[in-house]
């Protein structure tokens, strides 16, 4: 009897063992299951389902790529604008730096014709002279360089220099009458403002001081 009552005690014993490392194993199985249910093949059905919905049909993707294109073609035409624009506004102001440098010399020529014609000099003085101020307004015109024109216009402070005003009844206001040196400019560049005298225009008291009042 102490024999049996030892083997059954034996075997309760063994079946609790048994029964513990089924429960010791049941957490990995639990994991497995777990692995198993969040296995690639279920990520790749939701992966499949999300680029389904931004899959792009054949009309679509041609009109995407259509309006990327119109966009790069209008950034080249831009850029290419501003750069020839830059390029413009560069050269006219390098020809203005050039041209303001000769204006010593171009004043010069204008007052030797101007001394010739008073003094009645030779004319083939003045032919030549005359001949290099012609090649000189030819180069100022191909490089859009031109006169001021002063002769019968208004006094404008933005192109004209006042060096002094005077009375004269035949003209207007503020009427230029006279031209003391010439200015230049280059399209809407300023090279050198014109030296010009300006008419008070009307009857003035002061005919009697001579008329002049001097860096008006």
């Amino acid at each position: 009897m102490e024999s049996n009552q030892q083997e059954t005690s034996e075997d309760h014993e063994n079946n609790q063992k048994g029964s513990l490392d089924k429960e010791a194993l049941n957490p990995d199985e639990m994991s497995s299951e777990q692995s198993d249910s969040e296995s690639p093949e279920s990520f790749s059905s939701e992966n499949e389902v999300t680029d389904e919905t931004v899959e792009l049909t054949p009309e679509e993707e041609k009109a995407f790529l259509l309006d990327q294109l119109q966009r790069a073609h209008a950034e080249l035409a831009n850029f290419r604008r501003r750069t020839l624009e830059d390029r413009a506004s560069q050269r006219k102001r390098t020809t203005v730096d050039v041209v303001r440098s000769f204006l010593p010399v171009l004043d010069g020529l204008d007052a030797a014709i101007k001394a010739v014609n008073e003094a009645g000099e030779d004319s083939s003085i003045r032919q030549g002279l005359e001949m290099i101020a012609e090649r000189v307004n030819g180069v100022l015109i191909d490089l859009k360089v031109e006169q001021i024109v002063t002769s019968g216009k208004d006094f404008d402070p933005e192109i004209h220099e006042a060096m002094m005003q005077i009375d004269n009844p035949n003209a207007r206001q503020g009427e230029i009458v006279d031209e003391v040196e010439k200015g230049y400019r280059c399209g809407d560049l300023l090279i050198r403002a014109s030296r010009v005298i300006v008419a008070r225009g009307g009857d003035s008291s002061d005919e009697s001081e001579g008329g002049e009042d001097a860096n008006v």
